[in-house]
Parts: C-alpha cells; structure tokens; sequence
C-alpha cells in the first residue's frame, strides 16, 4: 500500500514537471532575429578608430588584388583586423556609402582627397544577425 501512494506521488510530481516545461519549448521556437541594424552608427565609430568592440573574435578578411584576384585569411585576429583597415583608410578620406541603414551588409569608400570623383577601395562589412558582430571584412579596389 504503501508503495502504490508513493508511487502516485511520483507520478504527480513528473506530471507537474512535464506541464512546466511544455511552455518553455513552445516559446523557445519563437526566438526572431533583429530586421535592422544601424550600420550607419557603427561605420561613424569605425570611422573614428573604434573598430574593435564591432568585430567577432575571429574574422573572414578577403583583399582583392589587380586583375580580379582575390586573397582570403580566415580565422584573423581583431588587432591585425584593424592595422590592415586602418592602412587602407590612410591613403584617402572613409566615408560612409550605403544606401539604406539598416542591412546587415554596409560599405564604407576611401575616396582620393585630390579628386573627390575617383574612390581608392571599397571596405564592405558583413554583420552576423545573431551576434551582431563583423564576421567578414572585404577591401575591394575603386575605379
């Protein structure tokens, strides 16, 4: 007899369990991703130096070279992230050239400080959705 009551109690206590964790599955398939992200924001602080505190530990870095090749490092730290960008942006004037502001994909132009027509490199950002982070830096020559 005894066994049997504490065997119910058992069941209930399971039971009790399993109708509190039934919601917590049921919301967890519910986690959405953030639509925008203000890339016009964090071009103004890349664009100030402040570039590290955007980037992910570990960052897909691809240059293009003349005739169209291109060379990619994966997996390069955040400081060496930086001195390469910050070369580039030392041969002209960044600035900030997407269209929209809120893509997960914006693009900041080294423009010639002599000629403001003719743009020296393209440095294209691609940002994870989830980790809101830089994972992918792209320099691309201009006309």
């Amino acid at each position: 007899m005894v066994c049997i009551l504490l065997e119910i109690i058992n069941m209930k206590k399971l039971f009790t369990i399993l109708l509190c964790l039934a919601p917590l599955v049921g919301i967890g398939q519910y986690v959405q991703v953030p639509t925008h992200y203000d890339a016009e924001h964090t071009a103004s602080h890349i664009l100030k130096g402040h570039i590290k505190m955007y980037l992910n530990d570990t960052v897909k870095f691809t240059t293009e070279k003349k005739n169209e090749r291109y060379v990619t490092d994966c997996g390069i730290d955040k400081d060496r992230v930086k001195a390469r960008i910050d070369k580039v942006f030392v041969k002209g004037k960044p600035e900030y050239s997407s269209r929209t502001n809120g893509g997960y994909l914006f693009t900041i132009a080294v423009v010639d400080p002599k000629d403001e027509v003719v743009v020296l490199n393209y440095v294209t950002f691609h940002v994870d959705a989830w980790t809101q982070k830089i994972v992918e830096v792209e320099i691309l020559l201009g006309q």
